[in-house]
């Protein structure tokens, strides 16, 4: 018996379909950008609810002043009361109050320049002030200060942070000074104005309230030297 040839193969049959290639590539890209499209709305909606600081904090100003004398070391100086600005003569004004009549801040004026004078008492200082350009009483401001100590016993560089927000009718804030001593902060503790209590641990940094409603007082151990940070809230 004569063997049948075998039926020639059909080439056709062992190349893949070319019409589920083109479906999958179809499908693929109509995901990707479907993706790229979320990927677009996701930037334009943080840009939207998420603005840029620039245009929060728009207005700036720079003054370097003599603060008054204080009694007593940066560790140990407390806010003083709220007075009013003068009101008659600009050259009268410390950088504080010249900076807040120059943003148009009248709710957190006093205040403001309150805390920056409590921050910087002894020191010769310069100050950079921010604020809302577009609605300064009702927006947050603050500054930054670099203070240069000459006291008999203490001779030093410190920087700080006073902060003020209105709240209604009234305005509340604070100031965060940080001064370094040549000695431990078992000595440092000592100079503390009497009656300030140690209230807590932070990590091996000894917490104090400060005499008086004084304020905090936060000492950082750093070798054989001691890093104070002064912490301060006021409102009014």
């Amino acid at each position: 018996m004569r063997p049948q040839p075998a039926a020639p193969q059909d080439p056709s049959a062992s190349l893949p379909p070319r019409r589920s290639s083109v479906w999958r590539l179809l499908r693929n890209t109509a995901l990707l950008g479907a993706f790229a499209v979320l990927v677009a709305v996701a930037v334009i909606l943080s840009f939207r609810f998420f603005p840029a600081l620039g245009t929060l904090v728009a207005g700036t100003a720079s003054a370097q002043a003599q603060a008054p004398a204080a009694q007593g070391k940066p560790a140990e100086a407390k806010p003083a009361e709220t007075k009013p600005a003068p009101a008659d003569a600009s050259a009268n004004k410390n950088p504080f109050q010249a900076h807040v009549t120059q943003a148009g801040v009248r709710t957190c004026a006093n205040l403001f320049a309150t805390l920056g004078q409590a921050l910087t008492a002894g020191s010769t200082y310069a100050v950079q002030t921010q604020w809302d350009k577009s609605s300064p009483d009702t927006h947050a401001l603050q500054a930054v200060a670099g203070m240069s100590y000459d006291l008999p016993d203490y001779k030093t560089q410190a920087a700080g942070v006073v902060f003020a927000s209105p709240v209604g009718q009234t305005c509340e804030g604070g100031f965060v000074r940080i001064a370094p001593f040549q000695k431990s902060c078992q000595e440092v503790a000592q100079t503390l104005p009497k009656g300030s209590v140690a209230t807590d641990n932070l990590s091996n940094t000894v917490l104090f309230n400060l005499a008086n409603d004084g304020g905090q007082a936060l000492l950082v151990p750093t070798g054989n030297t001691c890093i104070v940070v002064s912490v301060a809230r006021m409102g009014g």
